[in-house]
């Protein structure tokens, strides 16, 4: 009989995802979208790691208006949540610190998409949907899909089987904030869709 005994198989080297369904955010929400909707038609577009889309410029976490406060607010405030998390797991605490953020807004229209990317000069980073538009995910089941792509590479893959996965998908809701490292690569599918996707991307140091 085999005596041998089984040990604990342990998730070395896990990436840290938060997902937040913010409270109270309905009038916020509308007035983020108004302002940015109308900011896309307006104002030219930078052009990073979007293709197609609107692309504002990184300043609206010095931004005045009460609605960027408050999100930014939150935002900063999940940070600390997570991060304090990650540090109580570990026996450790939070030491005193301050905290940056920029943040800029991307307004994605059918047939826009991001391309793989980081913010590998960052702590965190943040995105945050204040609409999350109406994607079409029965004729286009990948619409608009948030990818978060497995940052170990170079691992032989073992035909037909798929055991740690290397890309993990979310759905933008309207009204959800996700929170991960910086270093994280990242993409967002095309979006299929006929209403406006007005997301929220922060940097947090």
């Amino acid at each position: 009989m085999d005596q041998s005994t089984s040990l604990r198989h342990l998730p070395l080297f896990s990436t840290p995802l938060s997902m937040y369904d913010l409270p109270g955010m309905d009038e916020i929400n509308r007035e983020l979208t108004a302002c940015l909707v109308a900011e896309s038609v307006s104002r030219p577009s930078l052009h990073k790691s979007n293709v197609g889309g609107w692309h504002s410029q990184s300043d609206l976490a010095l931004r005045p208006d009460a609605y960027f406060r408050t999100l930014i607010q939150h935002i900063v405030t999940r940070v600390r949540e997570t991060a304090d998390g990650l540090a109580r797991e570990r026996g450790q605490q939070l030491p005193a610190m301050r905290i940056g953020a920029h943040a800029w807004a991307m307004v994605m229209r059918d047939g826009d998409y991001t391309i793989p990317h980081d913010h590998a000069d960052t702590h965190w980073s943040t995105v945050y949907y204040a609409d999350a538009g109406d994607a079409d995910q029965t004729a286009h089941p990948d619409s608009g899909l948030l990818a978060l792509i497995d940052p170990r590479h170079g691992g032989r893959p073992i035909p037909g089987l798929d055991l740690i996965g290397t890309t993990f998908t979310a759905r933008p809701e309207t009204g959800r904030l996700l929170v991960f490292p910086g270093w994280l690569l990242r993409y967002g599918n095309v979006y299929r869709g006929q209403r406006p996707r007005v997301a929220i991307s922060c940097n947090v140091t």
